[in-house]
């Protein structure tokens, strides 16, 4: 396919955080947040996420013992315990989620455990928990390991589906993966279709700790990631087909690692608008990170690019910690602006705390910081690395609102380590979703904030890294800059909203039915624009710039700035020809195609 390339006409400026600067301080130095963390297998699962509606992020934490630990955010980061009243149900849980499955408006619970029946406990109006038979469909076999689950919609159909994780033991079991698609239902109605046959995602007879939702290729339909703790059984990427069916393109595009996997995380780490991912490796030969470098987007065939490829730059970027890692995060540690990385360390002997602690004297958990999507990333674990700690999963919220984010690691230990974010005078945005159909959390939505031609990219995950869910607040350090130019929503169902004039340093819920700054209907959403419409929340295409954009400049709609056009006919002799296109590069210096 023939690609056209254009000039930015932009120039990029962000605050640069010193990480000789306190970028963390002890969030709980009283020792508050008992978690229990001291037996068990491979970990324990911890959520971040606003359980009782009151706009603050909460958290849950899994026990070995069958325990939830759930603290509710008092304000200014400090916790309660709540009881959930659902330990009785439970036995080995391992994985905790708070999402709305029957699109009710408030937050269910699911768990998934091991060597016992996962148990979903659905919100009534008045905000009791009440468990549902057989999980609807999600309890699974009493023998089965189910570690992580993902939820999403993954045939449009406005309903989260769920994929679970089966860790299979040769000497116990058989169980492989399951995708349940959700065929609705409010309350103890709901109900889950086992379709893992018919998708073809049932990942044969293997151990997967984790999934992981994400429109790899950009064509609407959300891929599924599956990470194999095996050296034979390499990663795999399901494409979604559109039509209920799967098709693995791992191999095809460079995400066929070859390792003991634990998790995987996607961020867009250099701002190109696709999803590169880690996958951490629970052995000592090092962490893989895999960039892609070719063309995310499918053709109008439908069928994927040839181009779509990835390629391996964990050596490249620093970030192969020779540890036994579990769970990594993408965050913006500093807000400048780049999304900096956390990879969580344990080990894969039982947690006998505090025994095992000793075994692993010189254990670190690491902390590499983005410099504007260049490698190296700079190592400054030091500054999560006060103690000797294994830690498998690690969420990460904004809990005292200050606009630094802040990341709490479930470690082996009678305690979780809440680790708060210090700011620093960079600026910051953070953006909830409320939509108007499908679920109200918007689960599978794609946020980007543009600021001069730079597109910061998130999408709303439930389910991903190790055992962990973060704050469904999607944060986006700005550094220096004082204001961004747009939001940019492309929601679940194919819908794409433009939101203007949100202030920095705060926090924004962002509607499909109307944006932040009260607008109402589609049209020109680009305040520069000749033709703005301040009541339009959703553009469509009319807007005209050329009051804005000097000779030889249009406005580019995905990039959100004015770019050089490749004209035809530029010394109007009435035929194009390589007259046209001399004349184009003695004028720009740039080439076209």
């Amino acid at each position: 396919m023939q690609r056209t390339r254009t000039a930015f006409v932009t120039v990029v400026s962000f605050g640069i955080l010193s990480m000789n600067a306190q970028v963390f301080s002890d969030g709980d130095p009283e020792g508050l947040l008992f978690s229990g963390h001291t037996g068990g297998f491979l970990g324990q699962g911890v959520s971040c996420v606003d359980f009782n509606n009151d706009g603050l992020d909460d958290l849950t934490f899994t026990q070995y013992e069958g325990q939830l630990l759930a603290y509710t955010n008092e304000g200014q980061g400090t916790f309660l315990p709540a009881d959930l009243g659902v330990s009785e149900y439970l036995t080995q849980p391992k994985a905790v989620y708070w999402v709305d499955l029957d699109n009710d408006g408030d937050k269910d619970l699911f768990v998934t455990q091991r060597l016992a029946k996962n148990e979903l406990f659905v919100k009534l109006d008045g905000g009791d928990l009440v468990r549902v038979p057989g999980a609807g469909g999600l309890g699974m076999a009493g023998t089965d390991r189910t570690y992580g689950a993902s939820m999403a919609d993954f045939d449009n159909d406005g309903l989260l589906d769920v994929y679970l994780c089966n860790y299979h033991s040769p000497a116990a079991d058989n169980a492989t993966n399951a995708l349940l698609r959700n065929m609705g239902g409010v309350d103890l109605e709901i109900a889950f279709e086992d379709v893992t046959e018919s998708s073809g995602t049932g990942n044969g007879i293997q151990q997967s700790f984790q999934s992981t939702w994400v429109d790899v290729d950009r064509d609407g339909w959300l891929d599924l990631h599956v990470v194999n703790d095996r050296l034979f059984w390499p990663d795999v990427l399901f494409r979604n087909n559109g039509d209920g069916t799967f098709q693995d393109m791992a191999t095809d595009w460079g995400l066929a690692v070859e390792a003991y996997s634990m998790s995987s995380s996607f961020a867009d780490f250099d701002k190109d608008q696709d999803w590169d991912v880690v996958s951490t490796n629970g052995a000592n030969e090092g962490n893989h990170f895999r960039r892609c470098v070719g063309q995310p987007f499918a053709s109008s065939s439908g069928t994927a690019e040839a181009d779509l490829m990835y390629e391996e730059v964990a050596s490249e970027a620093g970030i192969l910690l020779s540890e036994l890692a579990w769970g990594a995060n993408w965050f913006d540690a500093d807000n400048d602006g780049w999304l900096d990385l956390y990879i969580a360390t344990g080990t894969s002997l039982y947690s006998d705390f505090p025994s095992v602690i000793d075994l692993y004297p010189n254990s670190t958990n690491g902390l590499f910081m983005n410099d504007m999507g260049s490698f190296p990333m700079e190592d400054a674990s030091d500054a999560v690395n006060p103690f000797n700690e294994l830690t498998f999963s690690v969420g990460c919220a904004d809990f005292n609102l200050d606009g630094a984010l802040d990341l709490v690691s479930h470690q082996i230990g009678t305690h979780a380590h809440l680790m708060n974010g210090v700011p620093n005078g960079n600026h910051w945005v953070s953006i909830a979703l409320e939509a108007s159909q499908g679920c109200p959390d918007a689960i599978g939505a794609v946020v980007t904030c543009w600021k001069d031609g730079l597109g910061d990219m998130r999408t709303v995950f439930c389910g991903s890294e190790y055992l962990n869910q973060n704050s469904q607040w999607l944060h986006f350090g700005l550094g220096a800059s004082s204001s961004l130019d747009s939001v940019v929503v492309q929601w679940p169902w194919g819908l794409s909203t433009t939101h203007l004039g949100l202030e920095v340093d705060g926090r924004h819920i962002l509607s499909d039915l109307g944006a932040d700054n009260g607008s109402e209907g589609t049209g020109c959403t680009y305040t520069a624009a000749c033709n703005f419409d301040p009541t339009a929340i959703e553009d469509d295409g009319s807007c005209d710039l050329s009051c804005i954009c000097g000779g030889g400049l249009v406005w580019d709609q995905d990039t959100q700035t004015c770019v050089i056009q490749c004209v035809g006919d530029l010394n109007f002799d009435q035929s194009v020809s390589t007259t046209d296109l001399l004349y184009f590069l003695s004028v720009y210096g740039l080439e076209c195609g």
